[in-house]
């Protein structure tokens, strides 16, 4: 959708809230007309009024925040497109982050792993949150997530990952007690 189909639904929204908004009013009995009043008063066009009103109101409030889900290129902003032998193939950002989260959960000292997956300008970009165990190196564990959530995702799947984020939250509260000690 351009500008001008953003800014003609922008106007019509406007208009068509303010006549439900009036409409809903005069329904109601709160607002009188005096061409109207002998007409739209009455019972049944009253209720008519009212609904038809809401109605309009409420459809006129969905457009005004109403966001285009397609990019430029026609792809769902929620999926990553790829070509196929026999045509095209989309995976969903969600089948990303479950391999990524499947792969971060895996990793040694990671007590939990959460990640998101979002469009790059070169391919995929992911960002995760991990939870680490206590006296773990940091350093050495984020930069082995990196190394291994950047393969496999893109080894499994077949998406070119552009760069792999990762925040640590915290220390793990269960103490010593995880993957990364063998009962020591």
């Amino acid at each position: 959708m351009n500008v001008g189909d953003r800014f003609l639904l922008f106007v019509l929204s406007l208009v068509g809230l303010v006549l439900g908004v009036l409409l809903a009013l005069l329904g109601a009995g709160v607002m009188s007309v005096t061409w109207a009043a002998s007409q739209l008063t009455v019972q049944p066009w009253n209720d008519v009024c009212l609904v038809v009103g809401v109605v309009c109101a409420l459809l006129s409030i969905r457009f005004l925040f109403y966001r285009s889900r397609r990019r430029g290129s026609g792809v769902p902003a929620e999926s990553v497109l790829l070509a196929g032998d026999h045509g095209q193939i989309r995976i969903s950002y969600a089948t990303l982050r479950q391999l990524a989260n499947r792969r971060g959960s895996q990793l040694k000292g990671a007590e939990s792993f959460d990640s998101r997956v979002r469009q790059g300008r070169e391919g995929i970009l992911i960002a995760c949150k991990m939870q680490v165990l206590p006296d773990i190196d940091i350093a050495a564990l984020t930069r082995e997530a990196q190394t291994a959530v950047k393969e496999y995702v893109e080894r499994t799947a077949g998406v070119q990952v552009e760069r792999v984020i990762v925040h640590v939250t915290e220390l793990s509260p269960s103490g010593h007690a995880g993957k990364a000690w063998n009962g020591a």
